[in-house]
């Protein structure tokens, strides 16, 4: 006679609870019905599982040995649903990412296509935001998690850093200086730079700060999105400097970039996350994907 899982649960609220009366009560039998499912798999054990009184029920010693045995063929069937379970919010649960235009414009939609041929059934959304929206959708459970350069945070929010992000010169491909193998910080500041936002264009000021109080960054117009720079650079109302992943977009444009030196600059890419929100299965999937993946880029493959 083959043991089953009710026998198991059986024999396991028994011995807990020194009762077949307690027992049937929580697994909701008869106590007669109970003590069949007990002499069934004492007849499949072969032994003698409980020395029974008109008051109680005692473990023999079989039983006692039996006991350990029996939770933890409970407690792996129990680990073994919820891992199936986990596995299938993986596959098919819903994740929503908010992340700034540069990135969900390049580098985030080419590493959501790769995990999503793993996970085809995910239903992943990118909610395009800029810095603060990030921040701010992070913040109200709009997005599980986001994506935005590195910054100090004042709220529960935690961050983890991805990736180094250089920043490049921009301009149009006739330009004077587009021939060049790179260009200083001092050159480029004497152009018509179209910046991006004050958030953006703060930090940018305070990195060349600490390089020389000489370099001073005096936009002539800031812009919210990256490719609304982009389409005035190429129409000749100035030149640009961004973060390096924004090369791919320039082909569209017709425009070339250039490294910038003394000092080179960089931009830190951070994983944003609740610290008071648990993560879904799926979302969870993705965030560990994710951070595996952006720490394996490099400066000089970020951009392909």
């Amino acid at each position: 006679m083959k043991i089953t899982l009710k026998q198991v649960k059986a024999f396991t609220l028994v011995a807990e609870n020194n009762s077949f009366v307690e027992a049937a009560n929580q697994i909701h039998l008869t106590s007669a019905a109970l003590s069949s499912l007990i002499k069934q798999l004492e007849y499949s054990l072969n032994v003698r599982l409980f020395d029974r009184t008109t008051r109680s029920s005692q473990l023999t010693e079989a039983g006692k040995d039996f006991y350990p045995l029996a939770i933890k063929v409970l407690e792996d069937l129990e680990h073994a649903v919820e891992s199936i379970r986990d596995i299938n919010l993986k596959k098919s649960g819903v994740v929503r990412v908010a992340c700034t235009p540069l990135y969900s414009s390049t580098i985030l939609p080419r590493l959501i296509a790769k995990y999503k041929l793993g996970h085809p059934l995910a239903n992943i959304y990118i909610l395009d935001s800029l810095n603060q929206q990030v921040l701010k959708r992070v913040t109200s459970g709009e997005a599980d998690f986001g994506i935005a350069p590195e910054r100090q945070l004042e709220t529960d929010l935690e961050q983890i850093s991805l990736l180094k992000d250089h920043i490049y010169f921009i301009c149009k491909k006739d330009h004077v200086l587009s021939k060049l193998k790179h260009v200083s910080w001092k050159r480029v500041l004497e152009e018509p730079i179209i910046s991006l936002t004050d958030d953006f264009t703060r930090q940018l000021q305070l990195d060349l700060s600490h390089h020389s109080s000489q370099l001073a960054l005096r936009p002539i117009q800031k812009v919210s999105l990256i490719t609304t720079a982009l389409g005035m650079v190429s129409w000749g109302l100035g030149v640009t400097v961004q973060p390096q992943s924004a090369l791919p977009l320039l082909k569209s444009f017709q425009l070339t970039a250039l490294p910038i030196r003394d000092p080179i600059i960089s931009r830190r890419l951070s994983l944003i996350s609740n610290g008071n929100q648990e993560l879904s299965p799926a979302a969870k999937s993705l965030y560990e994907f994710l951070i595996t993946e952006m720490k394996a880029l490099k400066p000089c493959n970020q951009a392909k």
